[in-house]
């Protein structure tokens, strides 16, 4: 169960690497662009070039996250935790819950108009890392 469980993390990391890529790529290429943006890089490069690069960085971070936090689920045992909501680890999917929401208020104030990226950033983390992340590895 653990090596399908770490396949599952990675696999679940390269998801929300995929699904983060078209998020920072759509900030980047709005017409009023960030102001952290425009602060990075030059106004005159074009957005779509800057999926490439957040692409690499996207998905060399999630997979690393992905990765550890299959191994803090198999090491923390939580794969024999009570089951809830579908999940194989209730407690596990409310950690995930609870991690995933952190960063919202924080996010929301360095942009109130993308409140809805934010919160589905969130909705997908738990998905991903807290309920099917576990239900592949048991598989």
């Amino acid at each position: 169960m653990s090596v399908y469980t770490v396949l599952a993390g990675w696999a679940m990391g390269n998801a929300m690497a995929i699904i983060s890529t078209f998020a920072l790529t759509y900030i980047a290429v709005q017409p009023g662009a960030q102001r952290f943006v425009q602060k990075v890089f030059d106004p005159e490069v074009p957005g779509w070039l800057l999926a490439v690069p957040i692409s690499i960085g996207a998905g060399v971070l999630w997979s690393m996250t992905g990765l550890v936090l299959a191994s803090i689920y198999i090491l923390g045992g939580f794969a024999e935790m009570t089951p809830a909501l579908g999940a194989p680890s209730g407690p596990w999917l409310l950690l995930m819950a609870a991690i995933a929401w952190l960063p919202v208020p924080i996010l929301w104030l360095i942009s109130r108009r993308l409140w809805w990226m934010w919160l589905g950033m969130s909705l997908v983390f738990v998905g991903l890392f807290g309920w099917a992340m576990p239900v592949l590895g048991e598989r």
